[in-house]
């Protein structure tokens, strides 16, 4: 019996380093997600107030999961005639897709040592591969930053139909930047 205990202990030291992992999780009040269509050639520059941000890392600090859900009711770009219109279903049709998720479970790394996580986002029931580009920062209070930007064609989501879908007066193009503030939630096998 005492050998049966400690092959089992044993095994457990062996694998626990192995599968040990922190889970990261969004501070709102801290964080930011801004986007940035164009009417024109000239910015809107806009920002969604409602998101959340699951991060998984493994031991070797290595990231091994991300998901990101966005309530797209939060868009905020400015005015309220243009925050009425990006609600219609031409455009975000939030009536039928509240959300929009980004879930991603590979990683790699750039030539800056910035991290590129390749998963599939998810906005008004269309899913498309996109890889976002961050950086990641960890401190010794139990927080770290991620922070990163990149251009999203609105048009792969077919968010601005009919009059709207050419890009003649808004752009296809649409500027991401995060700023994102994590918590250390819990490190778990």
């Amino acid at each position: 019996m005492k050998h049966i205990l400690f092959t089992v202990g044993l095994l457990g030291l062996l694998v626990a380093p192995l599968a040990w992992s922190t889970d990261w999780q969004s501070a709102p009040e801290v964080s930011v997600l801004n986007f940035a269509p164009s009417y024109e050639g000239l910015p809107i520059n806009g920002e969604f107030s409602e998101f959340s941000v699951s991060y998984t890392t493994g031991k070797d600090g290595q990231p091994k999961a991300l998901t990101v859900s966005v309530l797209v009711a939060s868009a905020d770009l400015g005015n309220r005639d243009l925050n009425t219109e990006i609600r219609a279903a031409d455009w975000f049709n939030i009536a039928d897709f509240p959300k929009a998720i980004f879930s991603c479970q590979e990683f790699t790394q750039d030539e800056k040592g910035n991290v590129l996580a390749h998963g599939d986002l998810q906005i008004k029931g269309y899913s498309r591969p996109v890889t976002v580009p961050f950086s990641w920062q960890t401190s010794s209070t139990g927080q770290a930053l991620m922070k990163g930007d990149l251009a999203l064609g609105r048009n792969h989501f077919f968010i601005g139909s009919d009059e709207w879908a050419s890009g003649n007066q808004i752009g296809l193009a649409v500027k991401v930047q995060f700023d994102v503030v994590l918590n250390s939630v819990n490190a778990s096998l």
